[in-house]
């Protein structure tokens, strides 16, 4: 059964009868509302379209904004009844919600719009509001927080990383292999063996093995050498991005100009200064050690945060309104896969999308729910603290990057992120933490 919360208010004149809303509470935060609007109410409001209209209509005989209400309200009685009637649904409506104290999520469903000019306005609308939850429990759990030792091994993945990024690439004249770089002009073929000249490709450079074109395009560079001309077929996937040629094989005609092959640096102290401020190898070893033991410890401080609000969530089950998981994989769905997505794919990728979509949506809930309940909100103070962290005070004050800041929207950004995480401080407080050692997995 449906909760009633009936909801009366005195309208602005004397002596007009109220407003009348019924709010029902149906499943997972659904409002059902009944509205009476009296006509005398009615009448206001239409005595107020009929002025509008008066003042900005044109009459033969008479100057703007001098014809009779009467003749105002014959001449344009179907524009102003819609007018009167999409005014007191929406005052109406918008009466209950400010009587019942409610936070309405997208349009509400009009239905059951019962009036004629003159006479009593009744009708019901449906609509979902925004959850107000209490957590009965946030604190007392226990999670294991992941650490680990930065070994050598990774140390010197990230310095082979370093050489093959800062290598030098030297014209080479023998055949393309994997770990090359090619240079070549492409140009697709019609069905007719004629050359496709606006969609030809110039000088175009693609290194083989990285996995950015497609692999029979790769395997037709393989082993050529540079001022060989060849043609071979390539046929695109059936998810391509580009829906026309989702399935088909093309014929390409390719003129490599260039095979280069990359020549790394030696591991050594110029190398070292190469890259930075470093005046040996042992120097830059050293910073990157520092810099993989911070994400590590950064990585393992965010496994147990959502180690924790998952806690939370299992502890304090609590439903979302439809609307707004709705609206939030809408969302979701057109930053993924654009508008082009058919109904059944769609409602696939939705169903796929909708776990992750609930987690989000009570996280959020939780963490800000936990920042108003434990006054956790970060103050001005707290934020000019974190802006003079991260600014060179010879360069800009506090004062000059906060209005920065609040210029490009980016201070209440900065400002929810402390909050944040005095939050999830708060939780780790709240909770028993072990500390477990994992191992290296090898992974760069």
């Amino acid at each position: 059964m449906g909760r009633d919360v009936s909801a009366h208010k005195e309208r602005v004149e004397v002596g007009v009868p109220e407003i009348r809303t019924r709010v029902e509470e149906l499943e997972r935060w659904r409002r059902r509302m009944e509205v009476h609007v009296p006509a005398a109410h009615a009448g206001i409001v239409r005595r107020r379209r009929v002025r509008e209209y008066a003042r900005r209509s044109r009459l033969k005989g008479f100057r703007p904004g001098k014809a009779p209400d009467a003749l105002v309200e014959r001449q344009f009685e179907a524009d102003i009844d819609r007018d009167v009637l999409e005014d007191l649904v929406r005052e109406g409506f918008e009466s209950g919600v400010r009587d019942a104290d409610l936070d309405p999520i997208g349009a509400p469903r009009f239905r059951n719009v019962h009036w004629t000019a003159g006479g009593d306005l009744e009708f019901a609308a449906e609509f979902d509001v925004r959850p107000r939850i209490e957590l009965a429990r946030a604190t007392g759990f226990r999670v294991e927080e992941r650490t680990r030792t930065v070994t050598d091994a990774e140390v010197e993945r990230v310095l082979e990383r370093l050489r093959h990024e800062r290598a030098d690439w030297a014209a080479v004249d023998r055949p393309a292999a994997a770990g090359d770089r090619v240079r070549f002009d492409s140009v697709p073929q019609d069905d007719e063996g004629r050359p496709m000249e606006s969609e030809r490709i110039e000088n175009h450079v693609v290194e083989l093995g990285s996995g950015t074109i497609l692999d029979d395009f790769e395997t037709g560079l393989q082993g050529r050498r540079a001022g060989e001309e060849t043609t071979f077929d390539v046929r695109f996937p059936d998810d391509h991005l580009n829906e026309f040629l989702r399935g088909r094989t093309r014929t390409f005609r390719v003129r490599v100009s260039e095979v280069l092959e990359r020549s790394l640096a030696a591991l050594d102290d110029d190398f070292a200064r190469s890259t930075g401020a470093f005046e040996s190898l042992a120097a830059l070893r050293e910073r990157l050690r520092e810099n993989l033991e911070a994400e590590a410890r950064e990585q393992a401080r965010r496994e147990v945060n959502e180690q924790l609000i998952d806690a939370v969530i299992e502890a304090n089950r609590f439903d979302l309104p439809e609307t707004m998981v709705d609206q939030y994989l809408a969302n979701l769905v057109a930053d993924r896969m654009g508008g082009d997505v058919d109904e059944e794919r769609l409602a696939e990728i939705r169903q796929v999308l909708r776990p992750g979509a609930e987690r989000a949506l009570r996280r959020h809930y939780i963490l800000n729910h936990l920042a108003d309940r434990e006054n956790l909100g970060a103050s001005d103070e707290d934020v000019d603290a974190a802006i003079a962290e991260r600014i060179d005070p010879g360069k800009t004050s506090v004062a000059e990057a906060r209005r920065r800041l609040g210029r490009s929207g980016e201070i209440e950004d900065l400002r929810l992120h402390l909050t944040m995480e005095r939050v999830f401080d708060w939780l780790r407080r709240g909770s028993e933490i072990t500390p477990v050692e994992v191992p290296d997995e090898g992974n760069e």
